[in-house]
């Protein structure tokens, strides 16, 4: 696997996505756009993806726990009723890329306690255990933890955004 690191570190237009994205597929950095500076990115995204032959994002799974951290009334009244489906427990090895999965996290560098949780995330890959096996960020080298891990699990994983190569 060819690591393709950030060229570009910033709270909002950061490139981590692409980095991720040409790790994941064997892509030059040159070949893919960053994505995030576009209009409707993640459609565009998923477009790029299809026109190389594969499914991006076709299935997400989410770590329930975060509805409590980014909306907290949630549950207040009444149960929250997610579809389990959906939970990042149902994370299948074969959906990924020689094992491997597109994850957000919350940004170490740029989430504060003051702003909203989902104000930055960044963009990881990680494995059908939610092992953090690459992080695009070289700053990032040493992490120990992900902002909100102790509090959310899964490695302080957000999502998982599945990608394979169509027909499989």
């Amino acid at each position: 696997m060819n690591l393709v690191y950030q060229r570009i570190i910033s709270p909002t237009n950061g490139d981590c996505f692409k980095c991720c994205l040409c790790t994941l597929l064997g892509l030059r950095y040159e070949d893919v756009p960053n994505f995030v500076e576009m209009e409707h990115w993640f459609a565009k995204a998923i477009d790029f993806c299809d026109a190389l032959g594969y499914e991006l994002a076709c299935e997400t799974y989410y770590n329930f726990n975060v509805h409590y951290l980014e909306q907290p009334s949630i549950g207040c009244y009444e149960e929250p009723k997610f579809a389990e489906w959906m939970s990042l427990d149902n994370l299948k090895k074969e959906e990924g890329i020689n094992g491997l999965f597109m994850a957000s996290v919350y940004s170490p560098a740029y989430t504060k306690a003051e702003e909203h949780p989902i104000s930055h995330l960044h963009q990881v890959l990680c494995d059908a255990d939610f092992n953090i096996v690459f992080d695009p960020n070289p700053n990032y080298k040493n992490i120990r933890e992900y902002p909100y891990a102790r509090l959310i699990g899964y490695n302080g994983i957000r999502t998982i955004d599945t990608i394979k190569k169509k027909g499989e």
